[in-house]
């Protein structure tokens, strides 16, 4: 979800709400919005001028119509409010770095340096910022700053993470509740993106009424549309389930949408032969149980020995992902540690054959798909 600094203080005179998750900023601008609002005056207390500017020109013209606001006392009572909304002249474009837009920035600051009228207040609402530049900068000293990013997708970020975080704190929200299964096939099909988390629990949460406030697997496959993430997730779990058609299916698709073959084989083939690998090694020759619950499981695994302990998969934060290896632990049943032994080896070979020999990687993967799903 997105991240927040330094949160706004109601007893400041400025304020900025800015990030590159234009959906957070827009609904923490408006709540800020209806929170400065001033109690006497009505809408004359309230000036809001959109910031979307279509040109130079425009924007210079936004920005000097909100300096003359700010400069200006407030009519038919004491209080004011000035909103700046969802301005695209602060990012890293030709529109925000044009001569004309920085002029009338510099203005601006100078405005916000040397204070507004008593009873005034400024909220800036900006999507993607450019943090280099030298007005934001100065913007963040002079006002009570939020800001709303998406995951950096940093060495330490894990997007499916990021992404269970997002649908279930959304879900929270609106009283509904993921069973395990669905979180990780909503996360899967939607990302983390704040805008398209809101959008598809809006119509799951319109679907399920007030009677049923539990999402399930079956709500996600009905009514979430299939993305490029979804067949990823999909191949990976045809190839769990040793469902050699499905799995197929799922590589033509993404084949036929210009996917990478390599791409392919890093991000769905083998981390589910991985994973999968891991749970045969601790079943077979660590005696790990996998109960029918999750629970019952999690206490299994707590029983490991130390090295045991070690072969366990971990997100990038160094934590366990014992959900994720719950359910690899009960697909590993369908493979014996041979077999997803000489999987890893195929996988190897594979990529290599795509790399080096000139043959059709389409073909290459299809083959990969057949000997490792293939009962011996």
């Amino acid at each position: 979800m997105p991240t927040k600094t330094k949160k706004a203080a109601k007893d400041a005179a400025a304020y900025l709400v800015a990030g590159n998750d234009e959906m957070a900023v827009k609904s923490r601008a408006k709540e800020l919005a209806a929170e400065l609002s001033p109690a006497e005056g009505g809408e004359f207390a309230v000036e809001t001028i959109d910031a979307h500017a279509d040109n130079a020109e425009h924007a210079a013209s936004i920005i000097r119509e909100a300096i003359l606001s700010l400069s200006m006392p407030g009519f038919l009572a004491s209080e004011k409010l000035v909103w700046l909304k969802s301005a695209n002249f602060l990012s890293d474009t030709q529109l925000g770095g044009s001569k004309a837009v920085l002029e009338a920035l510099e203005e601006l600051q100078k405005v916000l340096e040397s204070g507004f009228p008593e009873g005034t207040r400024f909220l800036f609402s900006a999507i993607s910022p450019d943090k280099r530049r030298t007005f934001y900068k100065a913007l963040t000293k002079l006002a009570s700053t939020d800001i709303l990013d998406k995951p950096s997708g940093g060495p330490r970020y894990d997007e499916d993470e990021a992404a269970r975080q997002a649908a279930t704190s959304a879900a929270r929200e609106r009283k509904l509740k993921f069973t395990p299964d669905a979180l990780e096939r909503f996360a899967a099909y939607v990302g983390s993106d704040t805008r398209q988390v809101l959008n598809e629990l809006d119509k799951i949460d319109t679907y399920l009424g007030d009677e049923r406030r539990e999402i399930r697997e079956e709500d996600i496959a009905l009514l979430v549309p299939e993305t490029r993430r979804g067949i990823i997730f999909e191949l990976g779990n045809c190839l769990a389930r040793r469902n050699l058609k499905s799995a197929s299916n799922c590589l033509q698709k993404l084949l036929a949408q210009g996917e990478d073959p390599v791409g392919l084989l890093y991000a769905a083939i083998m981390p589910t032969i991985q994973r999968m690998t891991a749970a045969a090694v601790l079943i077979e020759e660590y005696g790990l149980r996998v109960p029918p619950s999750y629970p019952a499981f999690q206490s299994a695994l707590e029983q490991l020995p130390p090295d045991a302990q070690e072969i366990l998969p971990r997100k990038k934060d160094g934590t366990l992902n014992a959900y994720g290896f719950y359910m690899s632990a009960q697909e590993a049943k369908r493979f014996k540690a041979r077999e997803l032994a000489e999987a890893t080896i195929a996988c190897a070979e594979a990529t290599t054959s795509i790399m080096s020999t000139g043959s059709d990687p389409a073909l290459i993967l299809q083959q990969l798909l057949v000997r490792i799903l293939t009962p011996r």
